[in-house]
């Protein structure tokens, strides 16, 4: 028997125009920056304002990556976004709703996230509080990542490394994918084990000797397309001077071999940076340096291995 269909509002006030605030829910490469436990965020298929999108986010509570996808309505001169779910988190049968952007009349934006959304037979209402938690939290980590836009751009720092690997593409993504073989294959790392609660999507611990020899405990979320890219997301294990730090792995087959790229982006904190007396431009070299060095040496570890293997 079908559950009555139910209905839930949560309203935040931004410090910014509505056209700004609905371009960054829009944009489906900026939800990774906004929403802390998104992993990756791909769209699969549009059509003039229409589109099909998929998110895989860290259940904290579960240790685990759920994705979701969702078809979207995208109308930005009524200032709506309305959404409708293709596969409903675990106790609910249906779920839509949509975001809606308003200017209140001083300048900032009221925006809104409603869902309508049915239980299933065997759901209760701890479903409701986790849906209603959920859209309280990303409301507020929108409106934390609108009114900080200058910090933000002004501390965040992207890099990244790359090297051309004449060996089989297949063992060269497998080099990266296996991650519990990395304590044998990565210099650095001392032990790696992975669990996997879905088809190419990897929850990784790692234990690593960072540059000072002290032992240092990471765990990331991945999702990966075979022998083409691995997208990731540092969940724990964050490096002292970090808020966030996500990044991805490319692959590229060309005649001279595979190009592979290794990127990443990390939030530094201003408190972070401010207690080693550098400034924050000092700190993005020296990050770069460092952190760039070392994707460099993993890069030039694989092309080492899989020559020994072939030798």
């Amino acid at each position: 028997m079908p559950t009555p269909t139910r209905n839930s509002a949560h309203a935040v006030t931004v410090d910014a125009p509505p056209e700004a605030v609905f371009d960054l829910v829009a944009d489906i490469d900026q939800h990774r920056r906004i929403f802390g436990s998104v992993v990756h965020s791909a769209r699969l298929e549009q059509s003039g304002s229409r589109d099909l999108i998929e998110r895989w986010s860290w259940i904290q509570t579960a240790d685990s990556v759920r994705s979701w996808r969702a078809s979207r309505a995208l109308d930005r001169a009524s200032g709506r976004i309305a959404f409708t779910h293709e596969n409903p988190p675990e106790g609910l049968s249906a779920v839509s709703g949509e975001w809606t952007f308003r200017a209140d009349g001083a300048g900032a934006t009221v925006v809104e996230l409603h869902h309508e959304y049915s239980l299933d037979g065997a759901a209760d209402e701890e479903v409701t509080g986790r849906l209603d938690q959920g859209a309280g939290a990303q409301l507020e980590q929108l409106r934390t990542f609108v009114e900080s836009q200058a910090d933000i751009a002004e501390l965040e720092v992207s890099y990244e490394a790359q090297l051309v690997i004449d060996e089989p593409i297949e063992d060269v993504y497998s080099y990266f994918h296996d991650a519990d073989r990395w304590n044998e294959r990565i210099p650095h790392c001392l032990s790696a084990s992975a669990k996997q609660d879905a088809d190419n999507v990897q929850i990784v611990v790692m234990d690593v000797q960072v540059p000072s020899g002290a032992l240092h405990t990471t765990k990331q979320a991945r999702v990966c397309y075979p022998n083409e890219k691995i997208i990731w997301r540092q969940l724990e294990g964050l490096p002292p001077l970090d808020e966030m730090l996500y990044g991805y792995m490319l692959f590229e087959q060309t005649a001279e071999g595979v190009l592979v790229r290794t990127g990443q982006t990390e939030l530094l904190k201003r408190t972070g940076v401010a207690k080693r007396g550098w400034t924050v431009e000092e700190a993005k070299g020296h990050v770069a340096e460092v952190r760039g060095g070392r994707n460099l040496d993993s890069l030039k570890s694989a092309q080492e291995y899989l020559r020994r293997r072939r030798a």
